[in-house]
């Protein structure tokens, strides 16, 4: 495990190691009267309310675009209208994220088949969902907002086997034979509420969950065949607070003096580039850091390098995940094999796990470099916002 905390000091201002099953979402019975769809407009105000720094500057034009277009469209060459129109749009999200209620029942459904029935316990084998099961809705956007968002679950384990008498079991087979062929489809259910963000994910808490005697490709009955409930939820969570009640490396802080940083470390713990821009800083507790300096000598980042040896990306990432709280965002770009071509050869290039974490004063990013035959990385900067 990569160690990421050591005992608070403060400056003075002045690893998915699985492949998830993805499996998308289908509209074969009408939702309950209590939940709400799982659709993309739905989750997208919850998805930003779930991050409580979320930048609404930074968003603004994607949404007038996928939503104000006609205002998009008028206003984009013209600055003046375009910033008055950007004001009055962000009042429109920021009135529509506060309206997204956190408890709101969302069901999704699919279809999964149903295993061979143990005749030991009168059960069908039925384990559609696990913890790397993730649903996605999509809006193929290519701006700043997400083109789809993701909820897995924390429970997946309430929905396990169907159960059912000998006779009633095979009777089920035996409506469902065609040609010799058994159709073991059946239509699942699921209500659920949101939990917390973990990048683009967002992770939910199974309340009940339904097996309907439906099929991909056939009409039945639509009869409930099983039916799960969940354990009562927690308090939902913004993925934005870190587990430490605030974002810093190893307790430090950007944004002072070079100065203030020397006054606290005892004499040589820091070494500057004799060309500029940055200096090494030992820590009393044993951890280097790179502090990032401006002209006039103030702190304008402090990054963090570690050498994570074979360890996963996933793995890495867990240990960040577990310092600093779920992020707001976790992008990768996979690594790529070195080749051949008709210039020469072509090196590899590493991939690149990106996890970002903000609070009100800062921003942090954990950058992963891993694979193309090369040991793991990580490069963990915090910087004023």
């Amino acid at each position: 495990m990569l160690h990421f905390l050591s005992p608070k000091r403060s400056l003075k201002a002045g690893s998915l190691a699985a492949v998830a099953t993805v499996l998308a979402a289908t509209s074969l019975f009408a939702a309950p009267a209590s939940a709400k769809e799982f659709e993309y407009e739905n989750m997208l105000y919850s998805w930003m309310k779930l991050d409580s720094y979320f930048d609404y500057e930074s968003n603004v034009d994607c949404y007038m675009r996928l939503y104000r277009s006609e205002v998009w469209q008028r206003s984009r060459e013209d600055e003046f209208l375009r910033q008055d129109k950007r004001d009055e749009t962000i009042e429109m999200m920021k009135a529509r994220v506060g309206e997204a209620n956190l408890e709101d029942v969302y069901t999704v459904r699919t279809n999964k088949d149903f295993g061979d029935y143990d005749f030991d316990t009168n059960v069908f084998e039925f384990a559609p969902v696990s913890k790397t099961t993730y649903f996605y809705v999509r809006n193929n956007n290519s701006c700043g907002l997400p083109s789809e968002i993701r909820v897995k679950f924390d429970n997946p384990e309430i929905i396990d086997g169907i159960a059912m008498s000998r006779d009633d079991a095979q009777a089920l087979l035996t409506s469902r034979k065609r040609y010799g062929d058994i159709d073991r489809s059946v239509s699942l259910e699921i209500d659920f509420v949101l939990q917390a963000r973990d990048g683009q994910m967002v992770q939910a808490h199974i309340l009940d969950a339904r097996v309907l005697n439906a099929a991909r490709n056939r009409d039945l009955d639509g009869r409930k065949l099983a039916e799960y409930t969940g354990s009562p939820v927690t308090a939902s969570s913004s993925a934005a607070a870190p587990a430490s009640g605030g974002l810093s490396l190893f307790g430090m802080l950007p944004g002072g003096s070079l100065q203030s940083i020397k006054d606290e470390l005892p004499r040589g713990s820091v070494v500057c580039n004799p060309a500029g821009g940055e200096c090494e800083v030992n820590l009393k507790t044993g951890q280097k850091l790179i502090a990032k300096i401006d002209s006039s000598k103030n702190v304008t980042a402090l990054e963090h390098r570690v050498d994570a040896g074979n360890e996963s990306p996933g793995k890495v990432a867990d240990d960040l995940k577990a310092v600093y709280g779920l992020p707001i965002n976790d992008t990768n770009k996979d690594p790529q094999a070195g080749g051949f071509t008709a210039y020469g050869q072509v090196p590899h290039v590493q991939g690149e796990r990106q996890l970002t974490w903000r609070s009100d004063s800062y921003e942090m990013v954990a950058t992963i470099f891993y694979g193309a035959h090369a040991k793991t990385k990580v490069v963990t900067s915090i910087r004023p916002r």
